[in-house]
């Protein structure tokens, strides 16, 4: 979400766990665009994805009129974001648009994915949210709140767009992958779901069907991998039910991390490390060029400096927004 909600401060402190899944999420995405060298980092199930969860959970309201509200207001709140950023990522990027006419798939990835170059590609999530916001206002309209089930099954296309287009079309993975339909809806889905049906859904043991995904998952990976001919193998699983289970381990354990620095960091400031996180890498690549030894920092310890580096910006973006009693980017 953006790795926000604009509805998160009625049960903040209810969800402590959820504001740390935020704080992990915000480096685990800045880890995936800058070098550190340490794999062991990669959580299977611990993705942006479950941005769009936890902002799904926080849309459910009992009365499923109230929630129609919520992703409203959500909506109207998520567009002076997405503009001021594209607009930022514009200049810094000098990204050239070019007319409309002629330069037609540039624009159609401005407007409906969210980038106009690949440099700022991560914006790809806030146009995915938009648009998912507007799908999911309409569907609750439709059904009144009603039928969230069938919208997880919509992750299939974004397996078939994804990992599974190599294995079944020989093809490597569509940039089409990053859309609304298939990434956002879903989870936006799984989020509200969940919420709506907490107190049934908490009754399960979460750790222990996290370690039955996994596995599932590791077999999943070896059947792939065998009909890939021996290549590296995919996971459906790994898309969906086991970041699911991850999400809702981490709801089973609402006090986790209350009062702690990750939590605070994950509340207040991990939309800001998202938004800003890729003009610090920029920063840094352009840095590269003329010293060796910013390459070798950035090798070798990248995502820890480029992640506390977006921190301290993160936090200043809030404090002039403070300032100037406006609360537009959080």
């Amino acid at each position: 979400m953006a790795p926000y909600s604009v509805v998160e401060t009625q049960n903040r402190s209810s969800v402590h766990s959820l504001y740390v899944l935020k704080g992990m999420l915000a480096f685990i995405v800045v880890n995936c665009h800058a070098p550190l060298g340490l794999p062991w980092l990669s959580i299977p199930g611990l993705g942006v994805e479950l941005f769009f969860a936890i902002t799904g959970y926080f849309l459910f309201c009992s009365d499923w009129q109230d929630s129609v509200k919520r992703v409203k207001s959500s909506i109207t709140k998520v567009i002076p974001i997405i503009l001021i950023l594209q607009v930022f990522y514009l200049l810094i990027t000098r990204a050239p648009l070019g007319n409309p006419l002629t330069s037609y798939w540039t624009w159609f990835r401005l407007i409906f994915m969210g980038f106009p170059s690949f440099d700022s590609g991560h914006l790809w999530y806030l146009s995915a949210l938009f648009y998912g916001l507007l799908f999911f206002w309409g569907y609750l309209r439709l059904f009144k709140g009603k039928y969230m089930l069938p919208l997880f099954t919509l992750v299939i296309g974004a397996a078939l767009l994804g990992p599974y287009r190599q294995l079944i079309f020989g093809q490597p993975e569509s940039v089409f992958v990053f859309n609304f339909l298939t990434r956002a809806v879903p989870f936006l889905a799984l989020g509200y779901y969940v919420k709506s049906r907490e107190e049934y859904l908490l009754s399960f043991n979460w750790l222990n069907l996290y370690i039955l995904a996994l596995i599932l998952q590791a077999i999943e990976y070896g059947i792939t991998s065998i009909l890939m001919g021996g290549g590296p193998g995919v996971s459906l699983l790994g898309m969906f039910f086991t970041p699911a289970a991850v999400f809702l381990l981490f709801l089973s354990y609402k006090d986790l991390g209350k009062g702690s620095w990750l939590a605070h960091v994950g509340a207040k400031y991990s939309g800001n490390i998202y938004y800003f996180h890729m003009a610090i890498i920029l920063g840094w690549k352009a840095l590269n060029r003329i010293s060796s030894v910013s390459v070798m920092i950035y090798q070798y310890s990248g995502a820890f400096v480029v992640f506390f580096l977006s921190l301290l910006v993160a936090i200043g973006v809030v404090q002039v927004q403070k300032k100037l009693g406006v609360n537009i980017l959080r």
